[in-house]
């Protein structure tokens, strides 16, 4: 028995065996400073620099925009790709990129995300994207190991798929990758915060000297053009632009008894001109970033890669990029607002939607949501809607009013 006399023991706190387990996912406080913390943070977050503290909280509280309700977009023409980003050394962000293999029957040896189109089996797009990284690169579908950032809106491609990048942050830093080669032949990462500058973060080769981070190239866009809304005598256009007339042919679908609209290349004479809306093409900017890794084999980081990092650093780093993202608005005038020659994505979707025979509309009719589209917003969106013309142009039996209504259908 002990002695009462004897100094006794501190009590101990029964309540530390049932305290709340911390967060797996804790980003350091504003007053953090690098390196700071003793404890060890999963993920390497003690290890964040401010700026790639801000840019995770920003991923982190970022909200897409909402869908547009009037343009669903069926199942099987929808894919995901995996943004995930992790902390390096010296706490900067980093982006995990894959090279395909050789063997792919489309776009075999590029630089990409993990990602591909939506199973049956996938509940969310988010499902979609960690699964085809699981299968890819082997990253867990375990959410505490790469947590959820955000969401963001869809991109378009031209193989009519719509593409949602899914951003995650890799914490568990003791994955290691398990490639499938006949998917992807390596792997590697490249800083986020580079993809909004034209500067490298990697050192150049002499030989490599004169050749340049970044570049872009132009091309136009295959859809209806801007209409241009007036003609003044102070110009409409910018130097060396040039501005078109162009009218657009209804044909008939074999497949469906549906028409459906592409561009005429019958000769427009100088009766059918002047009835005719001036027009202007629009016009889509490829980015690209070279890896370091060319000499390698890799390829650089291009097209919706490009894209879609592009905006996620926008987004995260809260900056614009010290390049153009966009080609340069159409001016139409000193009293008028510039308007972009880009189309949207929704442009984009409404097109493939209206130049059938295209996969996606079948994909919509297959479906059973062909009934949940309003035809008159997309053809308004694409500004081949009649309703803002006037009385004395749409009036009916004039042959002025018929070559517009063509023109415009």
């Amino acid at each position: 028995m002990p002695d009462r006399n004897s100094p006794r023991r501190p009590a101990r706190n029964l309540l530390g065996y049932h305290r709340k387990k911390q967060p797996q996912f804790r980003i350091p406080s504003k007053n953090a400073k690098p390196g700071s913390h003793s404890k060890v943070v999963p993920g390497n977050l003690n290890l964040l620099t401010r700026e790639s503290r801000e840019c995770l909280q920003n991923l982190a509280s970022y909200h897409a925009p909402k869908p547009t309700s009037w343009l669903p977009i069926p199942r099987s023409r929808r894919a995901a790709v995996l943004v995930a980003l992790f902390v390096g050394r010296k706490g900067d962000l980093y982006v995990l990129l894959s090279r395909r293999a050789s063997t792919l029957r489309s776009f075999a040896g590029d630089t990409s995300l993990p990602g591909g189109k939506m199973d049956p089996e996938d509940r969310t797009i988010e499902d979609t994207a960690r699964r085809e990284a699981f299968e890819e690169i082997g990253l867990p579908v375990d959410k505490k190991k790469a947590p959820l950032l955000c969401i963001f809106e869809p991109f378009w491609v031209e193989k009519q798929l719509v593409v949602t990048p899914v951003v995650v942050l890799i914490l568990d830093t003791s994955l290691r990758p398990i490639l499938n080669h006949s998917e992807v032949a390596s792997l590697f990462s490249h800083p986020l915060a580079s993809f909004l500058s034209s500067t490298p973060p990697f050192p150049k080769e002499p030989e490599l000297e004169e050749v340049l981070y970044h570049t872009y190239q132009d091309y136009d866009w295959h859809g209806p053009p801007l209409p241009m809304k007036t003609q003044s005598s102070h110009g409409l256009k910018a130097k060396g632009e040039s501005t078109d007339v162009i009218r657009f042919s209804r044909k008939r679908n074999r497949r469906r008894s549906a028409d459906y609209l592409v561009p005429s290349s019958d000769p427009v004479d100088d009766q059918d001109a002047s009835s005719l809306p001036k027009t202007r093409k629009r016009k889509l900017r490829m980015h690209r970033f070279l890896t370091g890794r060319e000499a390698g084999g890799i390829k650089p980081v291009y097209g919706l890669t490009a894209a879609i990092l592009i905006h996620v650093a926008q987004v995260g780093y809260k900056r614009e990029p010290d390049f153009e993202v966009e080609p340069p608005p159409f001016d139409s005038g000193p009293r008028s607002e510039e308007e972009s020659l880009v189309p949207t994505t929704d442009m984009r979707i409404a097109w493939a939607l209206l130049n059938r025979p295209s996969p996606i509309y079948d994909a919509l009719v297959e479906e059973g949501l062909e009934g949940k589209v309003d035809w008159g917003r997309v053809r308004e969106l694409l500004g081949l809607d009649m309703s803002h013309q006037s009385s004395k142009e749409s009036r009916p039996g004039g042959r002025r009013s018929q070559k517009t209504l063509k023109a415009k259908l």
